[in-house]
């Protein structure tokens, strides 16, 4: 899931983050020069008519350095893991995901998926490629890699070293 966060300069003050709630709603968190943080809760989208977000907060908190650092370890998981989050790690055990991109030099440049056999060869699956703000999630093997291409990886922790010597050459 992709995260939203603007960033606005508050000369002489500080860093201004804004941050949509996935259903309605935003915080705006400014982060003062002297360690101060002010959490700002915006309920619902209220959006004036020309799209700009309405600047009354419906709730205001104050927080020193150490209380934001400790509400960003609980906020991070740090104290409390969800079962569900537990469940998947469980899962993914020693699931790699990683991301490689081709470098010029790269002997799998011009080459198709099948053609390389990289599943076979390595044991690694790539499950999308990115090609800058571009992503083909589950290419076809028919797809021919090109410099710049970045792979999404995914295969066990132990088979990775094999896809990056077969990339890298």
């Amino acid at each position: 899931m992709k995260v939203d966060i603007v960033v606005h300069d508050l000369p002489g003050i500080g860093r201004r983050y804004d941050i949509h709630g996935q259903h309605k709603g935003r915080i705006a968190v400014v982060l003062h020069n002297t360690g101060r943080r002010d959490v700002y809760a915006f309920e619902g989208d209220r959006r004036r008519h020309d799209g700009v977000d309405e600047d009354d907060p419906d709730a205001v908190v104050q927080l020193s350095d150490a209380q934001a650092r400790q509400l960003g370890a609980i906020l991070g998981g740090a104290y409390f893991k969800p079962a569900v989050v537990e469940e998947v790690e469980a899962v993914i055990g020693e699931l790699l995901i990683d991301w490689l991109t081709l470098g010029e030099d790269s002997p799998v440049i011009g080459k198709s998926i099948e053609e390389l056999q990289i599943r076979q060869r390595t044991g690694m699956t790539i499950v999308a490629i990115v090609r800058g703000r571009d992503a083909i999630p589950m290419p076809e093997p028919d797809e021919v890699l090109a410099i710049g291409h970045r792979l999404v990886i995914v295969g066990r922790r132990e088979d990775s070293a094999r896809l990056t010597n077969l990339i890298e050459g």
